[in-house]
């Protein structure tokens, strides 16, 4: 023999339970749409395409200087210029990686400077750079990579050939 419970309906268990999936489902429904993200489209026609990069070196610089600690060399000037994206309405922004040996690896400081080496703007390590609203199809960006040896760095790196090498990426960002 099954005993009921006296206090509590069996129509009011079902009446709640009903009552609890509509609230969570109708939650749910709610909290999806509450993270719908939008980007609104500037004004005028909206034509896509595809970057690329170019660069070129200012001048020649592979008479680089052997470094001794505390010493710091600069590049010559890099020039980065986007090609692809002319008569399109893409923005871009500059990403700059340093790279050396890895024997000079742990000893070596390198910064990536927009613009002539010791100037106010640099990109840091795995940041970029673009004005506010990104770089414009075919505009170029010039960059200075300045090298320095750290003054505890061994004996045998001192004034041996070091060639620094610096990868650029372009990335399209929203304007």
């Amino acid at each position: 023999m099954s005993k009921r419970d006296d206090g509590v309906s069996r129509r009011l268990r079902w009446a709640g339970l009903l009552a609890a999936v509509l609230i969570l489902g109708t939650g749910t429904a709610a909290a999806h749409g509450f993270w719908r993200n939008q980007s609104p489209l500037t004004a005028g026609p909206v034509a896509s395409g595809s970057l690329d990069l170019s660069t070129q070196w200012g001048s020649d610089w592979s008479r680089w200087t052997p470094l001794f600690p505390g010493r710091s060399a600069d590049t010559a000037m890099l020039r980065v210029r986007e090609t692809a994206a002319t008569g399109t309405t893409l923005r871009w922004r500059l990403s700059a990686t340093p790279a050396v040996s890895a024997a000079f690896a742990p000893f070596v400081t390198m910064q990536v400077f927009v613009g002539a080496c010791g100037s106010a703007t640099t990109i840091p390590a795995g940041g970029s750079y673009a004005p506010p609203g990104g770089l414009l199809p075919g505009q170029s960006v010039d960059l200075c990579l300045r090298v320095t040896l750290n003054a505890n760095a061994p004996t045998a790196l001192q004034g041996a050939p070091l060639t620094p090498s610096l990868a650029v990426t372009a990335d399209q960002v929203m304007s």
